[in-house]
């Protein structure tokens, strides 16, 4: 067996590293109406500690947004790890997009600690997630 990779057995504080995965849809009701939703499960890889936002749909904007809302409440991320699901894809190339304009000068310092890599499995290697999958 392969040794395990240094995210998983580096201590470090919770959420540092961590893996997400979208499940779902459940039906939520509003009055008279149901809406379909769908949760967002980020798990940390030291300690197997787990937190779950909810999203109103499968887009980029919504995945932004529970993002958002995870690092205001669990702190910064340094790696966050997933499959290749098109909300997450859209995700990291508009956070690409957006750090190659911003002024560099002003934000280095800012970035240096916190900074957030997106890393990716393989297309179509679901197992390679098995943490949080």
């Amino acid at each position: 067996m392969a040794e395990l990779p240094v995210d998983r057995v580096t201590p470090s504080p919770l959420f540092t590293y961590c893996g997400m995965d979208c499940f779902g849809p459940f039906y939520s009701k509003q009055g008279r109406k149901e809406h379909k939703r769908y949760g967002l499960l980020l798990t940390c890889l030291c300690s197997r500690a787990v937190h779950v936002e909810m999203l109103d749909d499968m887009t980029t904007d919504s995945f932004f947004n529970a993002l958002q809302c995870f690092i205001a409440i669990r702190g910064t991320v340094r790696h966050i790890r997933s499959d290749r699901g098109p909300n997450f894809v859209g995700a990291k190339n508009e956070l690409g997009r957006a750090l190659k304009e911003m002024n560099k000068e002003k934000i280095t310092t800012y970035l240096t600690d916190r900074e957030c890599e997106f890393v990716m499995n393989a297309p179509s290697s679901s197992y390679a997630g098995g943490i949080w999958e």
